[in-house]
């Protein structure tokens, strides 16, 4: 994908005694969660002020960017089928740290054919010497279920969106918020959602983390990370099927690591084991049609105050693909599509054999 491709693929030299260490530290990102809102607060009737104080998106801010302030003032909205918002806490106290069982990793691709073995979707750059400073999106999780004729027991996909993961520069990093869709074959067969973060970091073991928000197939989610300054960024997310506003959250980057704001994308991945060098990914499961909407990234030149919207105009597609060995060759698996009008849409489709 964007991330500067074509560089040679990043290794894990994951050992047993090293994963043993790994699930005996605490959770690997530190986060600093924000004020949970009382269950009578009513996000889309408070003032700026409140809202900062809760973490949760300005409904002023950007108000010159069009896109980006219709996303964060649905984002405050009650559900759509009635009712208040609930919140919910960003970290259950009894949670242990999850065995770094996964890696999601920066594509591996070449360039510039926007081809990856790990991802597929699409991406945006800014230009004249902007970063950006946002990105948002929504989308409905997509279901899973095993691929016809295969033999593998388990199967792994993560929808994302998220900041930079370009390979070019020394230290690069990708804060990324998401939800992640398994199908096992043992000791059940069946389907798992779960809801996510991480701040993955070249060179670095920073697993995953769980998110409390319940998530299933076809709930609509919808995600915000805002850069608060060049080591942190601000996560919010939301379940607007089941109207729950997931406690907002500030997390910092992994030291040496900081933003660039070179890249923002929206994708749905193919994560590798621990233990591999990402050319070894998970198994992709069937997935059904989706599309990413309300895709916004905001950008800042230096020194400057004003946001720029960039929306999927100049959005760069990425198509996943698998590596074959009878016959030796490689077979596109999934793909992303542009839709521009008459509202924006990004679709992602399984392609099957």
């Amino acid at each position: 994908m964007g991330p500067r491709q074509g560089l040679p693929v990043m290794a894990n030299s994951h050992t047993e005694d090293h994963a043993q260490l790994q699930r005996e530290k605490p959770r690997g990102t530190a986060i600093k969660p924000y004020p949970l809102p009382p269950a009578s607060f009513v996000p889309s009737e408070a003032e700026d002020e409140e809202l900062s104080y809760y973490g949760l998106p300005s409904q002023q801010a950007g108000r010159f960017n069009p896109a980006a302030t219709a996303f964060r003032r649905s984002f405050l909205l009650p559900p759509r089928g009635g009712g208040p918002l609930r919140f919910l806490l960003a970290q259950d106290p009894t949670m242990i740290a999850p065995p770094p069982g996964i890696r999601p990793i920066a594509a591996i691709a070449s360039w510039p054919i926007q081809k990856s073995v790990n991802w597929s979707g699409g991406y945006v750059v800014p230009s004249g010497g902007r970063s950006f400073a946002s990105v948002m999106g929504r989308w409905t999780v997509p279901a899973v279920s095993r691929p016809f004729g295969s033999t593998a027991q388990e199967f792994r996909s993560s929808t994302w969106i998220g900041l930079d993961g370009q390979r070019l520069y020394l230290d690069s990093s990708l804060p990324q918020i998401g939800t992640g869709q398994k199908w096992l074959t043992a000791p059940y067969a069946g389907a798992e959602y779960t809801a996510w973060f991480q701040w993955w970091a070249r060179g670095q073991d920073n697993p995953p983390e769980d998110l409390p928000l319940p998530v299933d197939a076809g709930h609509e989610i919808s995600a915000i990370i805002t850069v608060l300054d060049d080591r942190t960024v601000r996560f919010n997310l939301k379940n607007e099927t089941l109207g729950i506003i997931l406690q907002a959250f500030n997390a910092s980057a992994p030291a040496p690591c900081r933003i660039s704001g070179a890249t923002a994308e929206w994708i749905m991945e193919r994560p590798s084991p621990m233990g591999s060098d990402g050319w070894d990914a998970y198994p992709l499961p069937d997935y059904s049609p989706f599309a990413f909407t309300g895709c916004v990234a905001e950008s800042i030149a230096p020194g400057g105050v004003s946001l720029q919207d960039h929306d999927l105009d100049s959005a760069r597609l990425i198509r996943m693909y698998e590596i074959i060995a009878n016959p030796p060759g490689t077979r596109t698996i999934s793909t992303a599509q542009r839709v521009l009008e008459p509202a924006q849409r990004l679709e992602l489709t399984r392609i099957t054999a």
